[in-house]
């Protein structure tokens, strides 16, 4: 029993599927922390954001640096214990370094350009405050095994102690050329490699006092690494009807990936998890859409959609022989921004993005469920020379809904999942040679 309670733990951890849609987490740049909106990029990181629009800037290479650390929190409350109290369980995901580097070198109507730093994910998570499932399924254990003649006595005590880890990290970039057919249009292409390292460890202790004598029950532990790679598609087309109107489109295709499983230390959670094992996974497949309108000299509009295509994945079965990939809804989100020239130096702007959730309400759960959240941004871009300058932004996520869950396992209880505000942060430095 107490295998099962650390099992349903473990792979509520979250699926392996690498998301790539909205997400703090995402970021290829700081002044996609200004905005939240760049789509339609055509300066130093849209190699990046809009591959095609590398060819719409001025001749010469360019270097741009940022980094974006973020952090969240999700609350649990629960009254499913002995006393029927409400109890609070909290974890937090957060990265405190997360770098970017765009790459654009142009001439005439060619460009080529490079991104590297982490395509998916980026962000660690923890649950050291436990969970509910643990503590009604840590007294499930004990009653089990009373019942079951396989401990002695009857309780009149337990705990639970548990603390479980996760992280998420796809290391890579792509590398790609861009051409401007007319004054009209422009194409790009662009071949991704991304390694994907995840890794998950922890351990879960049940204890309790029987009548009489004491039993001892073995701490359960995990550490297990999931790696594999996985190549990708971009491609870019940007549409400029009107010299002040662009409209950037780009897809992004990536191909099966495996992630083989390493068991570390022989913490393999009482043989849950076998050195060599493969689990199937992928990123999702994206349409990217950025329309950027120059109203004057000083004022610019622009709107992102971002359209995530989860039907279009084919992932290993759960134990109810539903496929992972069913687990989410194709989604959509979209954002409206606006930049204002304040003076010669310095840029400013802001912007909202509205993210619908995209995983299925009947498949989350206490260790991975998710909320419709309005996201705000703002900050500015100053050049501290013609040829150097630097970009800060700042966003925070605003769920719109909690979800309330009655139940009865063990006996009838009310669990509301909630998450908090999200905060995300960028500081980016940019160099034309």
């Amino acid at each position: 029993m107490k295998r099962k309670v650390l099992l349903l733990g473990v792979m509520m951890l979250g699926t392996f599927l690498a998301k790539a849609d909205y997400n703090p987490a995402n970021n290829g740049s700081a002044k996609k922390m200004k905005t939240g909106n760049r789509n339609a990029s055509i300066t130093t990181d849209a190699p990046f954001y809009n591959p095609a629009g590398t060819v719409w800037g001025s001749n010469g290479f360019t270097v741009e640096f940022s980094t974006i650390p973020f952090y969240s929190t999700k609350k649990i409350t629960d009254n499913g214990n002995l006393l029927g109290t409400d109890m609070t369980y909290n974890s937090k995901t957060s990265s405190l370094f997360y770098p970017a580097l765009n790459l654009t070198y142009k001439k005439d109507k060619f460009a080529a350009f490079m991104f590297l730093g982490i395509t998916n994910g980026g962000g660690a998570g923890n649950y050291d405050d436990g969970l509910p499932m643990f503590e009604r399924l840590g007294y499930a254990n004990v009653m089990a095994g009373i019942m079951g003649g396989l401990l002695p006595g009857a309780a009149t005590d337990y705990a639970v102690k548990t603390s479980f880890n996760g992280s998420a990290y796809g290391l890579g970039g792509w590398l790609g050329a861009a051409y401007k057919v007319s004054d009209m249009i422009s194409v790009a292409g662009a071949i991704q490699y991304s390694h994907q390292s995840n890794h998950q460890e922890g351990w879960l202790d049940v204890s309790y006092i029987p009548a009489p004598g004491a039993v001892p029950i073995p701490r359960t532990e995990i550490d297990v690494d999931f790696t594999g790679q996985s190549f990708g598609f971009i491609g870019s087309l940007d549409i400029k009807p009107l010299p002040n109107l662009l409209i950037a489109n780009t897809f992004r295709y990536f191909t099966e990936m495996e992630l083989e499983t390493k068991v570390n230390d022989g913490k393999d959670g009482d043989g849950m998890f076998v050195d060599g094992t493969k689990s199937l996974s992928t990123y999702v497949p994206t349409y990217n859409l950025g329309i950027a309108y120059e109203v004057n000299e000083k004022l610019k509009l622009a709107y992102n959609m971002n359209v995530s295509f989860y039907s279009m994945l084919d992932l290993d079965k759960d134990a109810n022989d539903v496929d992972i990939a069913d687990y989410y809804k194709n989604g959509i989100d979209f954002g409206l921004a606006a930049e204002y020239q304040i003076n010669e130096k310095v840029n400013w702007g802001l912007g909202f993005t509205y993210a619908p959730y995209k995983m299925k309400k009947e498949y989350q759960s206490e260790m991975e469920f998710e909320t419709t959240t309005l996201w705000f941004n703002t900050g500015a871009s100053v050049m501290l020379k013609d040829n150097l300058g630097v970009d800060l932004g700042f966003q925070v996520g605003i769920p719109t809904e909690k979800r309330k869950i009655d139940d009865t396992f063990l006996a009838p209880f009310t669990q509301t999942l909630k998450n908090e505000l999200s905060y995300s942060m960028g500081i980016g430095f940019w160099y034309k040679f």
